[in-house]
């Protein structure tokens, strides 16, 4: 799906070798997810958020460290995406630039940072505050980032409370002056872009719920399952800011990436357009996707 969006940030006429437009040192998790009336299913990427996940590792966990990029295309990746404790997130950072200062790549990539939920206590917040100075992006959801301040999210959101969260995150010293984003992933809410330069602004999420009559929601049908939307939004964020500084615009391209992970458990299904040729998720095209949703916040329907 990234591949697809990066169409819109290749640079035309460049005789420059394309470069790994995003690397992330985070897990691919191949689950077995078994069912008490239904045949087991196995090699699901990422598993399920649906069901409970009393799990147990079968293999050994692999650790993706800077050092495993050496002499390969992925030290000179534009964007990195780590999955970490804010300490583990620091010393992963100071590897990465210094190896690849030491390759001789000079300029510095886009790091994106998406904490470990159970570091995401308020004892630790000193720590994400020297942590996300060293980031462009800082990426939790509305519940770790909650959790880091002592609240929590499960029972019910106050968006106010977390837009006030997320913007005492950005004046702690965020980025440390280098342009950036605090982007709070927030479910069917949506997502939360703050900056520095601009006002706290929120992204609605693809898939709306509705409301019965008796004033009970109803969830949108196409919501399967929820596992992986936020590694899918950051994908789409990161690639559209390799073409775009506006961060809110960024956020669409997330959101709708987001929307295919939503539509099934594991992975959506990669297709071909009969007509055009091009790639299709689930059946659909990711810019008419696009386009279709800008249609619908820019127009309000």
């Amino acid at each position: 799906m990234d591949q697809i969006f990066s169409q819109s940030v290749d640079r035309k006429n460049d005789p420059r070798p394309k470069k790994i437009k995003f690397t992330s040192l985070g897990l691919v998790v191949l689950d077995e997810i078994h069912y008490p009336a239904k045949a087991t299913q196995r090699d699901v990427v990422g598993g399920s958020g649906l069901y409970d996940k009393r799990f147990h590792h079968v293999t050994p966990i692999l650790v993706v460290k800077p050092e495993h990029f050496r002499g390969t295309p992925l030290l000179d990746s534009l964007t990195f995406h780590l999955l970490a404790e804010p300490e583990e997130a620091m010393n992963t950072i100071r590897d990465l630039l210094k190896l690849r200062n030491q390759s001789g790549i000079h300029h510095r990539p886009q790091i994106i940072w998406e904490p470990r939920p159970s570091s995401c206590v308020p004892s630790a917040l000193k720590s994400f505050y020297q942590a996300i100075a060293m980031v462009d992006v800082f990426s939790p959801n509305h519940i770790e980032l909650g959790a880091c301040f002592g609240y929590s999210f499960f029972e019910g959101v106050d968006l106010n409370l977390v837009e006030r969260l997320a913007t005492t995150m950005l004046e702690s010293g965020f980025a440390d002056g280098r342009e950036g984003s605090i982007v709070i992933r927030a479910a069917e809410h949506g997502s939360l872009v703050v900056t520095h330069k601009s006002a706290r602004t929120w992204c609605p999420a693809f898939y709306q719920s509705s409301k019965h009559d008796s004033g009970a929601i109803i969830p949108n049908p196409k919501v399967i399952d929820p596992t992986g939307a936020g590694n899918a939004f950051l994908g789409g964020y990161a690639i559209a800011l390799q073409g775009t500084p506006d961060f809110v615009k960024a956020a669409r391209y997330g959101t709708v990436a987001a929307s295919f992970a939503l539509e099934q458990i594991g992975l959506p299904v990669l297709g071909q357009d009969p007509r055009t040729g091009e790639e299709v998720w689930n059946g659909c095209g990711t810019f008419q996707r696009l386009k279709d949703f800008e249609h619908r916040l820019d127009h309000g329907t």
